[in-house]
């Protein structure tokens, strides 16, 4: 029978920076000057290693009292990062390059029945592009180091290698695979299926002889067969007995789950039973432990926080989890995406060790029901971007594909997540837009290329044949509470100045930056400090994340999606979670968008007049095929808008009401902020409920200032005078000249002490702007504009209602354009070359900021609208887009009076 001895706890470790260890054979004599550490160990954890690489050794001490006769003993690491080479009593024993599967070396021969030293030389280089690295090292801090379990164990002669189970849910049966290794000769197994952890509760037994194969196949029927689904996570234990001569020389044992997971028709299904997704990619990074979660109960939290949100998956981001963590996923009912690290170079070796680790990965976790797909590539990283265009890479796809699906036949396999497709069991999409910026270019993506066109996701000659649709990356920034990170850390971490490679060296990646821009971009003025700089952040967040999810869930097509991200890592803050873990402000209550039974309202105006008519859609989405009976509810708090339905829509995985919310605008005193709540009841309890943001504004006149609308077009010009303004034709006849051109003859009125409105939307192709230079911000997908924030300084505009973050009540105004504070880059030419572009960073100096724009970490900045002013008069620029929408946008009308009503 197998006894472990466990050689995790304290080693002695030392750098190796000239790499001479193995020359002067370091593991014949104890390291000479080690410091103590703790195993599983990443060096990057201590301070003077963070950015080491290069060579490093541990060494471990250890007693053995008594070697089991008859058995043989062998050394197993769970993962050494990234290339390990070990000896025993000073004789190599063996090695093994990869730094994320598991390898062992038999050491039967090597052991003294006293103490034992262990020697472990681990080589992770800086120059790592033909390695399977993820992101680590190249996003976020580095990983080396044996960062997984070490133990000793005895096995006899003959033992099992592995055990895999294939549910077959349709028979009711498992299909167990049992590999042997050693003395294959007149070998016996007995088999028990059991209830997990209830090894009373028997399922199936089977006993019979094995071949002398290697792999022995046994079909065994369940009894009363439980399925393994999210909801009812149900588990099985198979315990199998190797036997000689009526004697038990092994035992193994694992788990399982009943469970089945296949595509028809552009729907996944589970189980044979429609499913959804509602995931989030989850890199597993820690803020003390960096790649492990510190433990059970750490991993648990964060499962239930996922179901508290809605998510039923989490992608696993180009990293092999660690094993406890995938234990937990199958216990709890979490769906796990699982994906390994990616290379950067394409080259033969590094497509080896590629494959070597998806493979043994695959081997680890094949027993895990939690796992529904393997993913092989991301984003083409490792097949350096240029899928569409060579064949031998396509070939490569195709044939990795196929080897996958012969090795496992249980779970989907996506090939290329999130771009062009060759061989795929699922289409999937990796789409950044910020909303309530690109609400229409969302909603135009979602349509017209993800849905009508999923053609275009394949690379050219080959098509979409029913694969299920997935938006498998999206999603927006929300700062963090920077106090809180510098109070758990005991100050600032390292990875504030941001530990990746030099591709990710932008300001608005670093943290640090912050600290350098809060005030000289007048953020304080705004917000006071960053800790509510932070939380208007997250206020940002979360109602984007909402709105790009609900237009996702207003469209079945659409198979399901995985939000960007669960967690912040370092810098990168885009988690629903920080870093510690903590949710974000306003995601206790994501659910409402993001659980399995969600009502909407379609077709919304955001912000409307008084006395205007409105007719809205209902769209409910119903993952989990709940009987949607009840009442649906609606109301427009303190206002008298409400009404109800009864609902009878049997168990629709789908629901369009169209008109069922109709109403005329009520008359209000002064413009401002509403909810529209949505509610489904069933027997007096609330099963859904939504809410959507609104504001509803009075028609009302401006006192009749002077105005002179300088190359204004008539549209403009009449809505002046409909809002009750005094129009002029010269410059010093009018108290304010409102203008899209910026030319001398404005100037030198401005200069002489008068007031000018500058309209300036247009940016770049407006002919004449003085000095002034624009920023044309990305259009379509971005990721780096997720990281935006627009804000505003509300008390600048008084009683309208603006939030300081901007909301939908700038629907269609978002600028397009800023004046750049900040040096940036753009892609110019059809090769996508970079153009470097200038910022002016004295601006800042000469003007009041009044609204404005950065990216992550307050870099990137630029302003959307400034005050500047002469020794009398005074020049207001804004890239807010009012030219169009002044008098028809209810906010737009009223900023443009309430500008020029202030700027005079």
């Amino acid at each position: 029978m197998r006894q472990r001895q466990d050689l995790n706890g304290m080693w002695d470790f030392q750098i190796d920076k000239k790499d001479v260890g193995e020359k002067n054979a370091w593991y014949e004599s104890r390291l000479e000057d080690s410091i103590q550490i703790e195993v599983p160990h990443i060096w990057q954890r201590e301070e003077d290693y963070v950015e080491y690489c290069g060579a490093a050794w541990y060494e471990k001490q250890f007693p053995l009292e008594e070697i089991p006769s008859n058995n043989r003993a062998f050394l197993y690491f769970g993962a050494v990062d990234f290339h390990a080479r070990v000896w025993l009593n000073g004789e190599y024993i063996g090695e093994h390059e990869g730094g994320f599967t598991p390898f062992e070396l038999e050491v039967t021969e090597k052991l003294n029945h006293d103490e034992n030293i262990l020697s472990v030389r681990v080589y992770d280089p800086s120059d790592n592009a033909e390695i399977p690295i993820g992101k680590q090292g190249s996003w976020y801090t580095r990983v080396s180091g044996i960062w997984q379990e070490v133990y000793l164990e005895f096995r006899s002669d003959s033992f099992i290698d592995y055990v895999h189970v294939i549910p077959d849910v349709d028979d009711g049966r498992a299909d167990v695979t049992i590999s042997v290794a050693g003395d294959l000769n007149d070998l016996e197994a007995e088999i028990i299926v059991s209830e997990h952890q209830n090894n009373n509760r028997v399922f199936a037994n089977y006993f019979g002889s094995l071949n002398t194969d290697k792999t022995n196949q046994f079909d065994l029927p369940i009894k009363d067969v439980q399925l393994w689904t999210p909801e009812n996570p149900y588990l099985y234990d198979i315990k199998v007995n190797l036997k000689k001569d009526d004697v038990v020389v092994d035992s193994y044992e694992t788990y399982f789950g009943m469970r089945k997971v296949e595509y028809s028709h552009d729907q996944i299904l589970l189980n044979g039973k429609p499913l959804y997704i509602r995931g989030a990619l989850d890199q597993a990074f820690y803020p003390d432990t960096i790649y492990t979660a510190p433990n059970d109960e750490w991993i648990q939290n964060e499962i239930k926080l996922a179901k508290s949100m809605g998510f039923n998956m989490l992608r696993k981001h180009i990293k092999v989890e660690i094993p406890r963590y995938l234990y937990w996923a199958d216990r709890m009912g979490m769906l796990i995406w699982a994906e390994p690290p990616n290379v950067v170079k394409w080259s033969n070796q590094s497509n080896r060790r590629f494959y070597n680790e998806l493979v043994g990965m695959i081997n680890r976790d094949y027993n895990h029901p939690s796992i529904i797909i393997w993913s092989l590539y991301n984003e083409e990283w490792g097949l350096e971007w240029d899928l569409a265009n060579d064949v031998e890479k396509q070939k490569y796809i195709i044939e990795m594909y196929e080897n996958i699906r012969e090795l496992d036949s249980t779970r989907l396999i996506c090939d290329n997540s999130g771009w062009t497709h060759v061989k795929t069991d699922i289409n999937d999409y990796h789409s950044y837009f910020s909303l309530p910026e690109q609400f229409g270019e969302w909603k135009q993506e979602l349509d017209d290329y993800i849905i009508n066109t999923p053609e275009k996701n394949y690379v050219d000659g080959y098509s979409p044949n029913g694969e299920p649709i997935i938006v498998s990356e999206f999603g927006v920034w929300g700062l963090p509470s920077i106090k809180k990170l510098v109070d758990y850390y005991g100050g600032t971490p390292s990875w504030f100045a941001n530990l990746g490679d030099d591709t990710h060296g932008e300001d608005f990646k670093k943290p640090l930056t912050i600290f350098e821009n809060f005030e000289r971009y007048q953020l304080n003025r705004i917000f006071g400090d960053k800790e509510n700089l932070a939380l208007h952040s997250q206020h940002r967040m979360f109602r984007a994340c909402q709105s790009l999810i609900e237009e996702m869930r207003k469209r079945p097509k659409i198979n399901g999606y995985v939000v960007t991200e669960f967690s912040d890592i370092e810098w990168e803050t885009n988690g629903w979670l920080d870093y510690t873990r903590d949710m974000k402000a306003g995601f206790e209550k994501s659910s409402i968008f993001n659980g399995p039974l969600v009502v909407m309202a379609d077709g919304v105006t955001r912000n409307m007049w008084s006395e205007d008519k409105e007719t809205w859609d209902i769209i409910i989405s119903n993952h989990n095929q709940e009987e949607l009976n009840g009442t649906l509810e609606w109301e427009i708090p303190n206002t008298e808008i409400q009404g109800n339905m009864k609902l009878d829509e049997g168990d629709s995985l789908f629901v369009k009401l169209p008109q069922v919310i109709q109403f005329t605008v009520p008359a209000v005193e002064k413009a401002d902020f509403y909810k529209l709540v949505l509610r489904i009841r069933r027997e007096g309890e609330i099963i859904a409920w939504n809410e959507v943001e609104i504001t509803i504004s009075p028609r009302k006149t401006i006192s009749p200032v002077t105005v002179f609308p300088y190359d204004m077009n008539d549209t403009f010009v009449g809505n002046l005078t409909d809002n009750g303004l005094k129009i002029v034709n010269t410059f010093y006849t009018a108290d304010i000249v409102v203008t899209c051109t910026l030319n001398t003859e404005v100037l030198d009125y401005y200069r002489n002490g008068g007031h000018v409105l500058f309209l300036a939307e247009n940016g770049d192709k407006v002919e004449e702007k003085g000095q002034f230079t624009f920023r044309e911000l990305d259009r379509g997908e971005s990721w780096n504009r997720t990281s935006s924030f627009n804000y505003v300084d509300t008390d600048y505009f008084e009683n309208l209602p603006l939030n300081k973050e901007m909301g939908w009540e700038m629907d269609g105004l978002y600028p397009d354009y800023v004046i750049p504070f900040s040096n940036y880059h753009k892609l110019g030419g059809t090769i996508g070359r970079i153009v470097y572009m200038f910022g002016n960073d004295s601006i800042p100096d000469n003007s009041e900021i009044i609204s404005g724009y950065f990216q992550g970490w307050a870099g990137q900045a630029g302003g959307s609208m400034i005050v500047q002013k002469s020794a009398e008069g005074s020049l207001t620029l804004t890239t807010w887009k009012l030219l169009e929408n002044y008098g028809d946008h209810p906010i737009a009308t009223q900023i443009v009076n309430h500008l020029i009503n202030k700027t005079r």
